[in-house]
């Protein structure tokens, strides 16, 4: 997938254009890294528990946060030191991941860029909830630091 067109100026557009992107680009250095379970680096963190991390970022952010849906456990299932544990295979995690970016997709849908999301997630009064642009503008920074992190990870890996 390649990025956007550099004709786009509608920010909705853009915004989904990027998102799908870095969604696409997640998978694919995952998809050619060998061991993803596996850590190189000293805080133990696994190239397959980030797109777990990455599936509970969307879940959280436009489903809880934004579109007020409840959820039982917003964050996933996580160790005594507060780090997301990965126990599952990667094509298991990689379907939990492309659901919840499909379900991210149907909220950003029915949405436009100026609504304020609910105050069921973590915005609860007197703080104010962004904007769905905002929200999605969020989620794309969060995808591209995550991009840089899984490029170094799968150079340390002896990957391209």
């Amino acid at each position: 997938m390649s990025e956007p067109s550099t004709q786009l100026s509608d920010p909705r557009e853009l915004l989904e254009g990027y998102l799908d992107y870095y969604r696409a680009e997640i998978l694919r250095v995952l998809e050619g890294f060998p061991e993803p379970g596996v850590s190189r680096v000293p805080s133990g963190w696994t190239p397959l528990a980030l797109l777990k991390h990455l599936a509970y970022m969307e879940r959280r952010w436009f489903v809880w946060d934004f579109a007020g849906e409840p959820l039982e456990d917003p964050n996933g299932d996580r160790d005594e030191e507060g780090a997301l544990v990965a126990t599952e295979s990667f094509e298991e995690i990689k379907a939990f991941y492309l659901a919840q970016c499909e379900r991210s997709r149907q909220v950003v849908a029915k949405a436009r860029l100026s609504d304020v999301g609910s105050r069921i997630g973590r915005f609860r009064p007197p703080e104010e909830p962004p904007t769905l642009g905002w929200t999605m503008f969020h989620v794309l920074e969060e995808y591209m630091r995550h991009a840089g992190h899984l490029d170094i990870a799968r150079e340390l890996a002896g990957g391209p």
